[in-house]
């Protein structure tokens, strides 16, 4: 993009020659004097009006523009540029000629350029440029024009597209405007149609930001702001993309994919054996801790604080943040159904010889667990601890993962027999289906699809069950071999993401079917449970070495 420049020197007579003061185009104007010249550029005049003859001259790339020390630009694949005046017939001047005469009446004129990629003003446009001034009778005037870059393709690129998730982070994004030729539009102009910037992300997750939305023209000028950035606040985000554009012309992309990245936390209790996990209604995370016999809270920076459960050697299993604004946790070795507040005031309830296993709120004020030593469903009434039990049909099934679907039925998994069972609710008949024998299936999660999900761990496959037909639909097996999957959940993201437990992966599976894994750098720490925090990452439980981890994607 260069500078046109008209000087304009009125007399009675002739043309005063004039020097540009900026390479690139200069016109010189002389005045004509009432009802001059035929040549091209201007509309017609009355025989009242007074005009000039204005001498045009362009200074097309060469080794001295190329050298100039003030950044300048026109595009090298320019072959002629057409001038008008007014919105007159344009006149054209070819490469390598350098001056054209054309006219210019006196007064308030307006002078548009246009660079183009063939001769005569044919092909592209290249790069465009009006400016408005007023000629004054009799005196010098100047007029300086700047050449914009007239786009044609955009491309954008992020400086750290894979930067760490989990850690903040801030990377200028690189675009460049490429003219009709290809060649990359520099200054000191502007482009004939600014740039816009957006952040495209639909999960809305919130972690971006950009500094800037709109690029008048390239860096070289100092467009507002400097080089634009993209902020990232270190929260989870599968991916992302920053999106340029401008008028008429295709938009260009790039992506932003945070690299998911694993965070560890010891736990300081001693003899620390962490089982399940789960948000709790404070903002912190809660798991149970069969080791040290405790529900303990985790706070986001890592903090642990233990809260000793009132019945010892209780082997405490599964735990959830229930509608009452409690923590609900079964103790296995005790056969109690446990509550607790945030601030550790505790109540226990007895439901006989079950040894419960995970839990449910059904969201009607009832608590339901799978009691394993009675081969039954357990339903706890939340306000007063008073319970029923639900019989199941089969033998020692070891019910273990429960779930409510929206077709009011509970499903639940049945770990020894490989069988998933269906009741609508106490009092009601169990329906059972079996499943691929030897697959012991575990925790149980409705999935954003309507469908249920649940690991089958010892056949290593994650399955997929429709309660329209209470059938599975489908079984997709972890990218590892002998993963042994364990819990599950429903990611921020729409997924389905589970923990591996032999493998020291956090696997993930979208409701099609498609199935990543993340592995942990650090190994044989017995990944169990696993819960989705308030600002979207995932947090699980490391049994083997008293560790609970974070997964930041």
């Amino acid at each position: 993009m260069r500078v046109a420049q008209v000087e304009r020197s009125h007399s009675s007579a002739d043309i005063i020659a004039c020097t540009a003061a900026f390479l690139g185009v200069a016109l010189l104007v002389g005045c004509a004097g009432a009802g001059a010249s035929s040549v091209p550029g201007a509309q017609p005049q009355s025989h009242a009006a007074k005009s000039a003859q204005v001498t045009f001259t362009m200074h097309w790339n060469s080794a001295t523009t190329a050298s100039s020390a003030r950044p300048k630009f026109i595009s090298p694949s320019a072959l002629s540029v057409s001038v008008n005046v007014n919105g007159g017939t344009p006149a054209y001047l070819n490469a390598p000629a350098t001056t054209l005469a054309i006219i210019a009446p006196v007064g308030n004129d307006t002078f548009v350029f246009q660079t183009y990629d063939e001769t005569n003003g044919q092909g592209n446009v290249l790069g465009r440029a009006s400016v408005t001034e007023i000629i004054v009778d009799g005196a010098a005037n100047v007029v300086s024009a700047v050449i914009n870059g007239v786009t044609a393709s955009l491309t954008i690129a992020l400086g750290s597209p894979t930067t760490a998730a989990g850690t903040a982070a801030t990377m200028p994004i690189n675009v460049s405007a490429l003219d009709a030729d290809g060649n990359v539009i520099v200054g000191p102009g502007y482009y004939a149609s600014p740039i816009s910037l957006a952040i495209d992300d639909a999960a809305n997750s919130g972690t971006l930001s950009l500094s800037t939305t709109s690029l008048p023209g390239p860096i070289a000028v100092g467009a507002k702001g400097g080089t634009p950035t993209l902020h990232y606040n270190g929260g989870t985000l599968v991916s992302a993309s920053v999106v340029a554009s401008t008028a008429g012309v295709p938009n260009a992309s790039a992506t932003i994919t945070p690299t998911p990245t694993f965070y560890q936390f010891s736990i300081p209790t001693a003899n620390s054996f962490p089982g399940f996990i789960t948000a709790g209604p404070d903002g912190n995370m809660w798991f149970t801790d069969s080791g040290a016999n405790s529900v303990s809270r985790i706070t986001s920076s890592g903090v642990v604080t233990a809260f000793t459960v009132p019945t010892v050697e209780a082997e405490l299993q599964g735990i959830i943040s229930a509608s009452d604004g409690r923590l609900w946790f079964a103790e296995y070795m005790s056969d109690k159904i446990g509550a607790m507040t945030t601030a550790g005031a505790f109540v226990e309830y007895s439901v006989s010889a079950d040894s419960p296993e995970l839990l449910l709120d059904r969201g009607d004020g009832t608590i339901w667990a799978g009691g394993d030593g009675g081969n039954e469903l357990d339903v706890m009434q939340m306000c007063c601890g008073t319970y029923s039990t639900v019989p199941i049909p089969t033998a020692n099934s070891g019910p273990f993962g429960i779930a409510a679907a929206p077709d009011n039925n509970i499903y639940f998994t049945e770990y020894f027999t490989s069988k998933v069972g269906r009741v609508s609710n106490v009092g009601s008949a169990v329906s059972e289906i079996y499943l691929t024998p030897g697959s012991y299936p575990t925790q149980m999660v409705l999935g954003p699809d309507g469908n249920l999900w649940f690991p089958e761990s010892e056949t290593n496959k994650i399955a997929r069950l429709s309660t329209t037909s209470f059938s599975v639909t489908g079984e997709f097996s972890t990218l590892t071999p002998n993963a042994t999957p364990i819990g599950i959940v429903v990611g921020g993201d729409g997924a389905l993401w589970f923990t591996e437990s032999t493998a020291d992966k956090i696997g993930r599976i979208t409701t099609g079917g498609l199935v990543t894994e993340y592995t942990s750098p650090l190994k044989g720490l017995g990944i169990f449970g696993i819960a989705v925090a308030p600002n979207g990452s995932l947090w699980f439980t490391e049994r083997n070495v008293s560790k609970i981890g974070e997964l930041i994607y």
